[in-house]
């Protein structure tokens, strides 16, 4: 009997025997993003801690809390759902696994999805050890390293897709290769902009107002580099790539969910500190009470941390698929 073949490349297009691994690559994003959501939330309303223990709930199993409990405060709804969704997470991503070795001959593939397991694994661990440590740092650990895991998951969506199975194209070789490092290189910096907010959102309570106005700045200085990156992405597929409408749409995708960040973080700064005094100089002052806690600033804030997840998801997109059709060019110098 002929050995079956494997491939130890994770961005191989050798067809798998199964659809199962890309059905549940989508079911664990689709369960993951609304944990960073909540995660969000549970941050934003300083919830962390309205749970004690760990990993149980008041010294109940996790799966055993009595609900009437769990429903009757808001802190806990949100800690204890919070933990809930992660351990369904963890449980789809086991059978995403075990899917991968069983039904996908690309060994590097099988190994990311291991590699996802440990990584919601870890996150799981991080935010037990911040209950149990009452650790600030680890709860800003446990943030930036949330976005890594989505795009870790958002990657095995790509890679176990039909699209990315099916022959493609030769891209222009040169077009291809500089849309692909230029979205790597706004992926990195949407991913320090992440790290920058973990830093405004968890200060101790020992830090001078000058670190947080550093944040601030470095913060806003980025969002200004990032708004002509994303921009020359789009100018580049448009002008370059106009043929292949995976990446030009792709490409406005990640336009648009850069305008909305920008937008919400505008908005969550207002609703937290109200507006700048030279907006007010320049425009006029529009009256607006802060209200700490309120629904209006726990709701954009915590939208604000979700749609970065989604930008940085959006950039690493980018880069797989203008890999995967510089790849498919004979003379191209990808590995």
């Amino acid at each position: 009997m002929k050995p079956l073949a494997v491939s130890n490349d994770p961005t191989s297009t050798e067809v798998p025997r199964s659809r199962l691994p890309h059905r549940l690559a989508w079911v664990l994003a689709c369960v993951t993003f609304p944990l960073i959501c909540v995660g969000g939330s549970v941050t934003t309303y300083r919830a962390g801690m309205a749970v004690p223990d760990w990993p149980n709930t008041f010294g109940y199993n996790l799966f055993l809390y009595p609900l009437s409990s769990w429903l009757a405060v808001w802190d806990v709804f949100l800690e204890h759902g919070h933990r809930l969704i992660g351990a369904t997470a963890g449980l789809v991503t086991i059978a995403l696994v075990l899917a991968l070795w069983r039904g996908d001959r690309r060994r590097g593939v099988c190994w990311l999805g291991a590699l996802a397991l440990a990584g919601v694994c870890s996150q799981g661990l991080l935010g037990g050890l911040r209950v149990t440590g009452n650790a600030l740092f680890l709860a800003m650990v446990h943030g930036c390293t949330a976005p890594l895991v989505f795009v870790l998951i958002t990657t095995l969506v790509a890679l176990t897709s039909p699209a990315w199975r099916r022959p493609a194209r030769p891209a222009v070789r040169p077009g291809a290769q500089a849309l692909g490092t230029i979205a790597l290189v706004a992926a990195s910096g949407i991913y320090l902009q992440i790290v920058l907010g973990a830093q405004l959102r968890h200060p101790g309570l020992g830090t001078a107002p000058g670190w947080f106005t550093l944040w601030v700045w470095l913060h806003v200085i980025l969002a200004g580099i990032l708004a002509v990156v994303v921009f020359g992405l789009l100018r580049l597929t448009a002008r370059r790539l106009r043929d292949r409408p995976m990446l030009l749409r792709r490409s406005r995708w990640l336009l648009g969910l850069f305008v909305l960040q920008v937008v919400l973080g505008a908005a969550a700064w207002i609703t937290h500190y109200n507006w700048p005094v030279w907006f007010s100089d320049l425009f006029g002052k529009i009256e607006y009470t802060v209200v700490t806690g309120g629904r209006l600033q726990a709701v954009l804030t915590t939208a604000h941390v979700a749609v970065g997840s989604l930008n940085l998801a959006a950039a690493v997109s980018l880069v797989l698929w203008s890999k995967r059709l510089a790849r498919a060019s004979p003379e191209s110098s990808f590995p």
